[in-house]
Order: structure tokens, then sequence, then C-alpha cells
């Protein structure tokens, strides 16, 4: 079993069909199929053997699609890293995943920490730098080259390790197997009704599992073609979506509240025929809007990162407003005590799931993954509550992590940042209510005694340091803090402030 097998099929049944489009170049199965090849003989020659970790800090771009292919074809293991991190968060997540190498362009190569910092860290590979890979770049150049023989391997074997919070601390890399991503992506295309006519809009990041399994993995399965973009730009999107014939439109909240804000492009978006949101709850009005304005349901899926993406899917025949579905093929839904002991329908308690979706683990952290997968159910850390109908509901979350506009933020490595500040005295960080993201980071500081400083000057220095999502939106300034008798910080306090 091997995910890359997604592309080889597709290249054998509909060879001159597009796979990719991006900014004007387009990429046929054939010639996504021989890059993905191209990859696998170049790393097999540097050394990179099955079950290797291969870390990809690359941004959108067909390449980066080539190498996740080509690394899972010959049978290594690809740590996704987001292209918008830099030094400190690089140096963390590299020293945990200790990948044979690390994969990178010539624009995001400054970043990643000397040497020094990561002694078990293998090369680091500039594509731009490397004949064999520059050639991926523009694909009228590659040479032929020979079939890659498919590592064939077991279905459990690690395919893709992605980064998460898990339920509780610093980001851990969740081990998805090749049954996992495939049986995800068949999953998604069996609900959703994919096929080779559909052509399915990305401008998240693919190191997501939103952007990465449920978007590019179910198209490539089902061999449709993904509209690929390095991001989000409104103008961008809407002449794209247009002059690609763009029949599915994958996005978060914040991009349909923008979109209902723009009307002059609801005529530009005739050729969609299918709205999904995910990574963040939808408010119900904005669904409802939504479809008084474009005669469509914006479709909800219930899922994570451990769980490969799909877990619940509101469906196309039975749509429901506030909800984010049913369980969605095999996958078992419960709704569980703090003692693990399932609660009946209406119950509010921890969500938990069973599935071939479910992850292997946590790389290398065993307890946090004994925790996490406790009786032989996935513990999700959201509270939720099933309906006589069987829908699900998600009603708030375990963690403390923020989502905002679709991305995770931990509040730990923000708070990690503003305590480098001279000034600071004491900080803490929490997600507020927010019309556009979902929730914003938001930062309560206590200065130093006898200091001044500007918000301004606060969030230039966030974002010398951090992913600019991450940055606080709102920063505060407070003389103290609420806390227990203990004298712990109540961050509850500080949401309802």
């Amino acid at each position: 079993m091997n995910l890359s097998n997604t592309v080889l099929q597709g290249a054998r049944y509909l060879p001159d069909h597009d796979a990719i489009v991006f900014e004007g170049r387009r990429l046929t199965y054939r010639e996504l199929n021989s890059g993905v090849d191209h990859v696998a003989h170049y790393l097999r020659e540097q050394g990179i053997r099955p079950q290797d970790r291969v870390a990809l800090y690359l941004e959108n771009r067909p390449e980066w699609i080539m190498l996740y292919y080509g690394i899972i074809r010959l049978g290594a293991v690809v740590v996704c890293v987001s292209a918008a991190y830099r030094k400190a968060e690089l140096e963390y997540l590299l020293k945990d995943s200790q990948p044979a190498c690390v994969i990178t362009s010539e624009e995001l190569a400054e970043h990643i920490p000397s040497g020094e910092k990561l002694p078990n860290v293998g090369d680091i590979v500039v594509i731009e730098r490397k004949d064999p890979l520059l050639t991926l770049c523009r694909t009228a150049e590659q040479t032929p080259v020979a079939p890659f023989p498919v590592h064939d391997g077991e279905g459990d074997d690690p395919c893709v390790i992605l980064y998460t919070g898990g339920t509780t601390g610093l980001p851990k890399g969740a081990m998805l197997t090749h049954r996992n991503i495939l049986y995800t992506a068949q999953n998604v295309c069996c609900h959703e009704r994919t096929s080779s006519r559909d052509r399915g809009l990305c401008f998240l990041p693919l190191n997501h599992v939103f952007a990465g399994n449920h978007i590019m993995n179910s198209l490539f399965y089902a061999v449709g073609t993904l509209i690929l973009h390095q991001g989000f730009d409104m103008d961008e999107i809407i002449s794209s979506i247009e002059k690609n014939g763009v029949t599915r439109l994958y996005a978060v909240p914040t991009v349909y509240i923008r979109l209902l804000n723009t009307p002059d492009c609801h005529s530009r978006l005739r050729s969609v025929g299918y709205t999904f949101s995910a990574a963040t709850s939808m408010p119900a009005e904005i669904v409802r809007q939504w479809k008084k304005t474009f005669g469509l349901y914006i479709h909800e899926a219930y899922g994570m990162t451990e769980s490969a993406s799909l877990v619940t899917f509101n469906h196309l025949y039975r749509h429901k407003v506030g909800s984010v579905g049913t369980p969605a093929g095999i996958v078992q839904v419960r709704i569980a005590d703090g003692d693990g002991r399932f609660l009946p329908d209406g119950a509010e308690g921890e969500i938990v799931i069973q599935g071939p979706n479910v992850m292997k683990g946590y790389y290398n952290h065993p307890e946090e993954t004994a925790r996490t997968l406790a009786g032989g159910w996935l513990h999700s850390g959201d509270v939720g509550r099933i309906d006589e109908e069987g829908y699900l509901h998600v009603v708030d979350r375990l963690k403390d992590m923020i989502i905002s506009g679709g991305l995770n933020v931990y509040p730990t490595e923000v708070e990690d940042v503003l305590y480098r500040h001279r000034c600071v005295e004491e900080c803490a960080v929490v997600g507020l209510p927010h019309e556009e993201y979902g929730e914003a980071v938001a930062a309560f500081v206590r200065l130093k005694a006898e200091t001044a400083l500007d918000k301004d000057e606060l969030t230039r220095f966030c974002k010398e340091h951090l992913a600019s999502y991450k940055a606080p939106k709102q920063i505060f300034f407070v003389e103290d803090f609420p806390r227990t008798p203990q004298g712990k910080l109540l961050k509850r306090e500080l949401r309802h402030s």
C-alpha cells in the first residue's frame, strides 16, 4: 500500500488530464507522475531509505506536491513544515522530528537554524541549487526518467507527520499512515461525490490537514484538478474561479464572510457547484446568507489532524445548519464523560473517535499518545453533543488552542515570545471572538515597573519572531491578572473581561 499510487493511477487512466493549475502553469497527470518519479530517484541516490523522515519546508507550489509524493513513493515519511515558520519554531520542530534531510526553497532557507543547533538533522537541500530538483520547477525541461518502483509497504506504515498541539502542550507530530490518508481520500470523494470533472480551489497551506488531506489527496484520488495558489488574495481568487472554471470552493469562514461582503463577485462564481468550510466553526447565520445569495449550502465537517481530517460530514442530501453532520463512512463518534463512559444523545461531553482514519500516534511522544488514544478511542479534547437524529454539534473546546482564520495558534508559543521583550513582566494569550477570523489572538500584558511600551512596537516584535498569523491582533495592557487563591492566572476570566 502506498499513497503515491493515486498519482500513478491518474497517469494511467487520464494521462493528459490537468492535475495541477498554478499561476498559468499546467501539469498533466503524466507530467506530475514523472516529477514524482524524478524526486524518488534523486532522494534514493542521496541515501534516503524507506521509513527515513524528510522535512518539507516549502511554499505552496507544484514542486511541493511532487516532492511530497516522491518522498512517499520511496517509502520515506514526509514531515510537513509550515512555510510561515521562522527560526525558533523550526528549531523546535526539526529537533523533535530529526529528519534525514530538509528540503526547502531559496526564499525560506535563511530561516533554518544553523547546524550546531540541529546536530541530529541531516542535509539541507535547497531545490533551486540542485539541478535534478531545479528541473521540477520547469516541467517542460524534464528529461525522461524510468518509472520508480513504488515502495509497497504495510498500510499501517507512517506516511506523513503533521504537527499539532494535540490536546495539551507544545506541538506534536501526528503520524498518519498510508491507510489513514487513503481512507480519508476515499471517504471525502464518496461523501462529496468528487469526480474527474471537478476543479477544486486550494489557497490554504498544503502542510495543513485540511488542504493536504481533504483537498489535495481527495482530488487526486478522484483524478480531478487542483487549482493551486500560494495564498489568499481576494481579487486573485475570484479571477481564478472564473478563469479556471472552479467547481469546488474550499475555504474557511473568514473567506466566506469576505466573499459575502463583495457584491461584485456574485456573478463571477457561477461555475462553483459545491462549497465547503473547515478548520473552525462556521456561524449558522453565514450559512443562511450564503444559501440565500448563491443558492448553495456551505457544507461542514468535523475533523482534526489526528483523524486525518474527515470524521463527520454535513450531507448533500440532508444538510442541517448549525451541526457538523453525522459520522462519515465507518468512522464511529461517541460522547464520553470525564471517566470515559459513553453518554446518551443530547448529553454534552468529550467527542471521542474510532476508525481507520485515526492516527498511529504522536512521533516520539508515547505518553501523550497513550493519553490521547486511551481505551482505543481518539480523545479529541472538544466538547460536543449528538442530537436525536445523530448529528454532531460542537459546543466548546477543552484545550486552549486558538483557531484564527482557520489556522492553529498555541498560546504558549506566543507567550514565550512576549516574555523575551525587555518590558514584559507577565503575559497571557487567549482567543477572543472575532467576526471575520472566528477567534483573534489577544495578549494581556503587564509591563515591568518604570517601563513604557506601545502596542505597535510589541506587535512588530512578535512578528519578527513568529509567523504573522500568530502575532496578537489585540493587545491589552493590564495592572494585574485575575487569579485563584493559589495564585494561578485565570485565563477564562480574561476571555470575559
